[in-house]
């Protein structure tokens, strides 16, 4: 078995300092599920959802502010995601 990737957090804090954390979840918005009796499983009908995914890190989270909302920088559509996490999302779909 192959060791899990660890895909680096791609938030970057007002002083220039990245997070030293990763990614340990991510949701998808608005997508179009499937269930497929046959195989037990779910999976997204077009592949992606029509959204987007909020990411979430080992250190803190989606990065929320003590008082607002979570950070739009643990927020991605598809084609912005990193590469390393779209390759381990798609083998996910197989």
């Amino acid at each position: 078995m192959n060791a899990p990737v660890r895909i680096p957090c791609p938030f970057v804090y007002a002083r220039g300092r990245r997070c030293s954390g990763h990614i340990v979840r991510v949701e998808a918005y608005k997508a179009d599920l499937l269930w497929d009796f046959k195989e037990g499983r779910w999976s997204f009908s077009y592949r992606q959802p029509r959204s987007h995914y909020h990411l979430f890190c080992s250190e803190k989270g989606n990065h929320a502010g003590a008082f607002g909302p979570d950070s739009d920088q643990m927020k991605f559509y598809w084609q912005r995601l990193p590469d390393e996490l779209q390759e381990a999302l798609e083998s996910s779909f197989r």
